[in-house]
């Protein structure tokens, strides 16, 4: 009888004391930052990414389809149905009351390994993700290495976690021609940056190809980053027992710009695909430099309002106003905004002309798997839309990081109202008929103005920003603190119709809407609940003499600030 083979498996050695606090300072007390460089390809390495990015796609897509199927299977038993309701049940009951809570959650306890044993029996886990990945490399897809492999399996499995933890519905497959990440897990595995002391360079390592880093002469943010990462590489033992040492006396550690991981992106601009390494460091980011070596950014003190709309954002500090859009750099932002719209027009009318089999009569797309055709121009079209989507979402970026910046220049405290960016981006779900039209009421709400001017994404970076800087973001509850509804003068609140743009003080004047809302964030009380009146008072002369300079200004100027009620003639 021959002998079943024994499976091998590699001995741990157990961390030394040294090394479990280096792993927690890096876990806990270390932040992380990412630079892009941009890497020369050749045209034989262009091709053989092209294959390795297509083998890995295949691997997602293929993985994702066999955990979707098996998910499928899962919720249509009877015990899934019956153990998620209970779930349900438990969940909302521990929420509401605090009797018998530690009986609820050990029943809820008993639910989730229930439902864990569920997924374990149906292959709905990450475990059978990993093998099914490696089993399709091992048997058919070989130019891909196990690490990227690995990552592509985890990219499948985080798909499947938002359909069986959160809110996802349905999982998305990446098309031929798609983009895949090259994502690596260490630094000293798959994607390697290694550093040629000879030349003095740096290059990157992958699948037994090399690239090198297409460094700009003037960039000494990349420069001086580049230089801390050389370093760590000829210190890093001695910056590690450093931070150790640190950590043990309760002193802040140093940033060593280790590297965690690297990945490779690619990316299309102007019709010609670009490679970039995308490299994970610890610590924070080496603060921008002008080309003299000065500091390209001030950082301010003090107290800032700040009304962050869907379009526009109002700012009120102690000697400044602003009313401006969001998301605009210049006055071209407009016109490559109308531009994306008319292409997509061309587009769905090019589609219908050339696949009428695949509309109903009413315009409506027939369902059920159909075949496309797109003319020559149709996909020129397609492409130039790509490359308008690629500008506008860099400007939609830099502008909002000129505009953070302007305001930390300006103070340390940016106090702002919560915003569900979510629920404002979703449809109505009530819809009833206009009674002075007798036309349906649309059920569209900001969907449109989110995708053009990103407000989520200026709070998420004006956050993080300010607190890199020293700074800190206060949020006021929108329900309790009331900005818009307030008037200081008669300490009362009154509602007001979206469509109103001005707010009329007693005494007759009118400041716009926006400003005000932004001036009672700016004179909120200590405990951020509501504003204060005295502050309001005392602060009002100022703001009004700033609040008409500004308004003056933008109609001097012609700037068309959207959804402001300010008529330009």
């Amino acid at each position: 009888m021959n002998k079943a083979k024994e499976k091998k498996t590699r001995k741990k050695n157990s961390p030394s004391e040294f090394k479990k606090m280096l792993n927690v300072i890096r876990k806990i007390h270390t932040p992380l930052h990412i630079i892009e460089v941009e890497l020369g390809v050749l045209p034989f390495q262009h091709y053989r990414m092209n294959r390795i990015g297509e083998h890995l796609r295949i691997i997602r897509n293929t993985v994702l389809s066999e955990l979707y199927k098996n998910y499928l299977q899962m919720v249509r038993t009877k015990k899934y149905k019956v153990l998620l309701k209970r779930y349900c049940s438990v969940s909302g009951e521990i929420r509401k009351t605090a009797d018998d809570a530690k009986l609820l959650k050990k029943e809820l306890n008993h639910l989730k390994d229930q439902l864990s044993e569920l997924r374990d029996s149906y292959n709905v886990t990450f475990d059978f993700a990993r093998n099914y990945g490696a089993g399709l490399r091992e048997k058919k897809f070989h130019l891909p290495d196990a690490v990227t492999v690995w990552s592509v399996c985890e990219m499948a499995w985080s798909t499947m976690e938002k359909i069986l933890f959160s809110n996802g519905e349905k999982p998305y497959f990446y098309n031929k021609g798609d983009f895949i990440t090259f994502q690596g897990k260490q630094a000293d595995r798959c994607i390697i940056l290694k550093h040629n002391k000879k030349t003095n360079h740096f290059y990157v390592s992958y699948n037994g190809m090399n690239f090198p880093l297409k460094i700009k002469e003037n960039d000494l943010f990349i420069s001086e980053t580049l230089s801390h990462i050389r370093n760590y590489m000829v210190n890093g033992a001695e910056i590690d027992q450093l931070n150790v040492d640190l950590h043990l006396t309760g002193q802040a550690i140093l940033p060593t710009y280790r590297i965690r991981n690297n990945r490779i992106v690619r990316k299309e601009i102007r019709g010609k695909i670009r490679y970039f390494i995308q490299i994970i460091l610890e610590g924070n980011p080496v603060p921008k430099r002008k080309k003299d070596g000065s500091f390209r950014h001030t950082y301010g003190t003090g107290r800032i309002g700040g009304d962050i709309g869907t379009q526009s954002m109002g700012i009120v500090s102690k000697d400044q106003v602003l009313l401006k859009n969001l998301a605009e750099r210049s006055s071209k932002t407009f016109h490559t905004e109308q531009k994306i719209v008319n292409i997509q027009r061309y587009l769905d009318r090019s589609r219908r002309a050339t696949n009428p089999k695949n509309y109903n009569i009413d315009g409506t797309i027939k369902k059920g798997k159909k075949e496309w055709i797109f003319s020559k121009k149709y996909k020129k079209a397609r492409m130039k839309l790509r490359n308008l989507h690629r500008k506008a979402a860099y400007n939609r970026k830099y502008a909002h990081n000129e505009d953070i910046n302007r305001l930390r220049s300006a103070g340390d405290e940016l106090i702002i109202e919560t915003m569900n960016i979510k629920g404002l981006q979703k449809k109505s779900k009530t819809s009833g008929k206009n009674e002075n039209i007798g036309k349906w009421k649309r059920r569209t709400r900001f969907g449109k103005s989110i995708l053009r001017r990103s407000p989520g994404y200026f709070i998420k970076q004006a956050k993080y920003r300010f607190t890199l800087t020293g700074g800190k973001v206060s949020e006021i509850n929108t329900w309790t603190f009331k900005a818009s509804q307030y008037d200081h003068m008669l300490n009362t609140t009154n509602k007001k119709h979206l469509s109103k743009r001005w707010h009329v003080l007693p005494d007759g004047a009118k400041i716009q809407r926006d400003l005000y809302s932004s001036f009672l964030l700016y004179c909120t009380d200590a405990e951020g609940q509501k504003p204060d009146p005295e502050r309001c008072q005392t602060e009002f002369e100022n703001f009004q003499l700033l609040h008409d300079k500004c308004i003056q200004q933008i109609k001097n100027n012609g700037i068309m600030v959207l959804n402001s009620g300010i008529k330009i003639s």
